[in-house]
């Protein structure tokens, strides 16, 4: 394992942590369905929002690129220490800001979002500061920055709404909210996954590219639909700049799954690995909330409802199923690396996939499929039941996925499709020679 790289006992509590977040958003989702139907503009539905973004996606995202940034850019890690206080100081902040949220208890809200705000800085300054030592520069890298600079204006706006909950300074209205969940969606989340998922292309499906002037211009395209998007929603609420730059999104987005799909299509592995298939509904979930965004955007008489099944396209669709799918690659990546990867030659080691059950994982998969489809079905027809039922069906499938991935932390614990003993590991007959006379020149038969 490259020294630069942080050891486990830095991404697995943010692992973990991220894991219980999964838990608790498919079980809030059939609790809160009559709330989710009714709107968005509801304490116990901004609750589990955050919950979904900052306790799942992010805390998930924190973890990956701790060991994934020094790994994929040859880089190294400015402080991986402070990692693990940082884990404690912005798992503190997501506890308590979570629960205020959904009680509505507004000192809360400002205490606790100023802890994980202070979290999120820390991390962000940690990555910041690794670029100078970057020896291999890929898209990855470009798309990461952006994405921290976006997190960072994120963090601006969370924090002015959070504190503006307890002192009431203005008026926050969902042009102001809007801008800020698409910048910490579009920016922090979007550009991050994007960058992330051109590298594990290559990593894991075996596939190179020698030119990324399509990617790097996406990236151009991509950064100044939001941020003409972010201008209009505050300065000019309800004009056509916002439908114009909803639109170069959606079309910015539907360059990145053509892009993405090019690669994929050079594979040298060839099947559909179950990373893919969840990649493939991300970035079908992407397509749809993209559309559903230039609707929103373009001012359509819709209910509010459509709004949530916008969000919830985004969050759980696009960004959950590509997290999702990454642990089955990331965390058994991570595991080997720390743990088996120094002995190889030594004893008999395992292989990537048999670190994860794969049935279990497509039976989780099938289950997360359909429970998200008829969810967002649920919430187009403003139909609680529907959600409530395929929120079942997609908890069901986190509890298959989580088990699934929690047994490949267990020590020892491989899903061996055949034996595997290298012949180095072959035993021969053990000998010592005799010395002086008659000594022996070579084994006895």
């Amino acid at each position: 394992m490259p020294k630069r790289s942080a050891s486990l006992g830095v991404p697995l509590p943010y692992f973990v942590a991220g894991l219980v977040a999964w838990v608790l958003v498919a079980c809030g989702v059939p609790l809160l369905a009559p709330h989710l139907v009714a709107g968005y503009d509801d304490p116990q539905v901004l609750a589990l929002t955050h919950l979904a973004v900052l306790g799942w996606v992010t805390m998930t995202i924190m973890g990956a690129l701790y060991q994934l940034f020094p790994v994929a850019l040859q880089a190294t890690i400015s402080r991986p220490r402070l990692g693990r206080w940082n884990f404690w100081v912005y798992l503190a902040g997501v506890a308590g800001f979570v629960p205020s949220f959904y009680f509505n208890w507004t000192p809360g809200v400002a205490v606790f979002g100023s802890l994980a705000v202070g979290g999120v800085i820390h991390f962000a300054s940690n990555l910041l500061l690794s670029y100078p030592s970057i020896r291999s520069w890929h898209p990855m890298a470009a798309y990461l920055l952006c994405g921290l600079g976006w997190l960072v204006v994120t963090l601006g706006f969370g924090l002015t709404w959070a504190l503006d909950w307890q002192f009431n300074w203005f008026g926050i209205t969902p042009n102001l909210l809007a801008a800020h969940v698409h910048v910490g969606l579009v920016g922090w989340l979007a550009c991050t996954l994007m960058g992330v998922s051109y590298k594990l292309m290559e990593l894991f499906a075996l596939s190179h590219r020698l030119s990324w002037r399509l990617a790097y211009a996406n990236l151009g395209i991509w950064n100044a639909g939001l941020a003409g998007l972010t201008v209009s929603l505050l300065v000019w609420p309800g004009s056509p700049a916002v439908t114009a730059c909803a639109a170069l999104l959606g079309l910015s987005a539907a360059v990145f799954v053509f892009d993405l799909l090019r690669l994929w299509m050079g594979r040298r592995r060839r099947g559909i690995s179950l990373e893919q298939a969840h990649l493939a509904v991300s970035l079908s979930s992407l397509l749809l909330a993209a559309a559903l965004g230039v609707l929103i955007a373009s001012g359509a008489s819709l209910r509010p409802n459509w709004v949530v099944a916008y969000g919830y396209a985004a969050i759980v669709g696009c960004f959950g199923f590509a997290i999702i799918g990454k642990y089955s690659k990331i965390i058994p990546f991570q595991i080997w690396l720390s743990r088996d990867s120094g002995t190889a030659g030594a004893r008999p080691i395992p292989l990537l996939e048999d670190l994860v059950d794969d049935r279990l994982g497509w039976a989780s998969f099938a289950l997360l499929l359909a429970g998200y489809s008829v969810a967002v079905t649920g919430l187009l027809a403003a139909r609680a039941s529907v959600v409530v039922a395929g929120g079942l069906l997609f908890l069901a499938g986190t509890a298959a996925g989580a088990v699934g991935i929690g047994a490949a932390l267990l020590p020892g614990r491989h899903f061996w499709r055949s034996p595997r003993v290298p012949p180095v590991l072959e035993r021969r007959p053990s000998w010592r020679p005799s010395p002086g006379p008659g000594t022996q020149t070579r084994p006895p038969e």
